[in-house]
């Protein structure tokens, strides 16, 4: 009866983990494609590693990507606020 109760996440065997991997999946791939500062040769790039490697695609993109100066400012302003 359990398994009724929790839907097609379980009989399909995605789990909790496999919810929040799609959700970083899908950010990253927002994120690429709203990026104002990638050209069409690096945004068809990353769009492509991502859909290829979904997992390491995803973390790669997160870990290299660049600050934008908006948000360089932000975090600035926010460690100023702190001190």
């Amino acid at each position: 009866m359990q398994t009724v109760a929790l839907g097609w996440f379980a009989s399909a065997g995605i789990g909790v983990l496999g919810v929040i991997i799609l959700i970083c999946w899908v950010l990253g791939l927002i994120d690429v494609v709203k990026r104002p500062d990638f050209d069409r040769g690096k945004r068809s790039a990353w769009i492509l590693i991502i859909v290829l490697l979904p997992v390491i695609g995803t973390i790669a993109y997160f870990l290299s990507r660049p600050t934008l100066p908006d948000e360089r400012e932000k975090i600035i302003e926010a460690q100023t606020r702190g001190r």
